[in-house]
Formats: structure tokens, sequence, C-alpha cells
């Protein structure tokens, strides 16, 4: 009986020591994920609120791409303002990887598809 009492202890320890060692390392203070389906230019992604509660960058990740002929996607941030013309934090070029605009602030925002030909993403993971 205290062998098996060893065992399942060693194997309890093991399971705590890779949970601790495989769990993620903290991320921002928000996220979500989703895809894209035969976007054309002006179409924009959901919105999403930063609390701006830590110092973390705003990026878009982008894996699985067709995009119709150039080898990339312009994309816009913008941030809302109600009853104003909403405001733009610039432009990257995401050639089906991540890219970043770093840390923007407290506001809701989306991103726009910037191009003239269809855009088709199986992963976007967007981070803030």
């Amino acid at each position: 009986m205290r062998v098996k009492l060893n065992r399942v202890g060693v194997v309890i320890a093991a399971a705590a020591a890779a949970t601790f060692t495989l769990a993620p390392p903290a991320s921002a203070e928000g996220s979500w994920s989703s895809y894209i389906s035969n976007w054309r230019g002006g179409d924009e992604s959901r919105r999403w609120t930063d609390n701006h509660s830590d110092g973390s960058s705003t990026t878009v990740s982008f894996s699985g791409c067709s995009f119709g002929g150039p080898s990339s996607a312009t994309l816009e941030l913008d941030h809302v303002r109600d009853f104003l013309p909403d405001v733009s934090h610039g432009t990257r070029s995401n050639s089906c990887n991540t890219v970043s605009w770093g840390e923007v602030g407290k506001a809701e925002f989306y991103f726009v598809y910037i191009g003239s030909t269809r855009l088709s993403v199986n992963s976007v993971v967007t981070r803030y």
C-alpha cells in the first residue's frame, strides 16, 4: 500500500509541476479570437474596449491567410468617438503574422481592412 501512495504522490507532484511549468505568462488585459471571411476594403472588425489597466500593446495576429493577390493586408486601428469622427492610430501591414500599435490608451477600438482585394483569414487574435 505504501508503494501505491508514493506513486500517487509522485504523479500528483508531476502534474502540479507540469501545470505551473506550462502555464502561459501573464497576458494583456483582454483579447478576442475570430476569423475573417471574404472581407472587402472598408470592412471592420468587432469593437472592444481597452480600459488601459496595464501597459500592454494592442496587437492583431493573423494565421491561415488569403490576401487575394498581394502578400499582406493593410489594417487601420481606429478608436471610437461618439458624435465625432473616429480617430486613426495609423496603419500596419499584416503579412499573416502579428502587427502592433503599441500602447494606445483607454478607448473603444476596432480595425479596418484597407484594400481592394478580398481578404480571408482562418484565425484572428486581437490582444489589448
